[in-house]
């Protein structure tokens, strides 16, 4: 029940999402059952959603359980399946007059090595609960922790998405300088930016 389940929580976005939209749906967990010849009579399954706005992500949490609940039902569970959402984070976005305020210090400091076109991320950040519960405008940004020879290294030969390690692998290992350098440097800046004198 549970493998059928995940199987058909991949379809979601494939299937019931607008290509010019974004939307990941992942199962990054299942527990169900302790030993093989038991058959277990729970699973808990854990899905980590992300999209870019509210209304794509309505469809996909409706579509999830609509499947769950679907699934249970068509392999005859005897119970309903119990949906909660263990977390929630809302949408990143940047406010465009301090993003543009913080980016011009950014410029002045870091010249070349500060690229201000990142792309859209689907980075699920808890930041973006303090400034929406304190209606106060936000600016997001990253900074690199890859050693710059892996880097160039792997761009060299195409191999980015391959080996060099994001956040949520078991391989993340940022270098710790210049990477936490760059960190304090970049909040200083920020903070500056606004505290200083006019």
């Amino acid at each position: 029940m549970a493998a059928g389940v995940v199987t058909k929580l991949q379809t979601i976005v494939s299937r019931e999402i607008d290509p010019d939209q974004f939307a990941v749906v992942t199962v990054g967990s299942i527990q169900a059952g302790h030993t093989e010849n038991i058959i277990s009579d729970r699973a808990e399954v854990r899905i980590n959603v992300r999209t870019q706005n509210h209304e794509v992500r309505n469809r996909v949490l409706a579509s999830i359980r609509r499947v769950v609940k679907g699934e249970c039902e068509a392999s005859g569970a005897t119970k309903e399946p119990l949906i909660e959402e263990t977390t929630k984070f809302p949408l990143s976005v940047n406010d465009p007059e301090v993003t543009n305020k913080v980016f011009k210090s950014f410029e002045a400091f870091f010249g070349d090595r500060f690229d201000p076109n990142t792309s859209c991320s689907t980075a699920s950040e808890d930041y973006s609960i303090l400034g929406s519960t304190q209606g106060k405008p936000c600016c997001f940004w990253f900074f690199g922790g890859t050693d710059e020879s892996t880097w160039d290294d792997a761009e060299k030969k195409g191999r980015v998405a391959e080996d060099v390690p994001v956040n949520h692998s078991p391989f993340f290992a940022p270098v710790i300088q210049p990477t936490l350098g760059t960190g304090i440097d970049a909040l200083c800046l920020a903070a500056l930016t606004f505290l200083k004198n006019p």
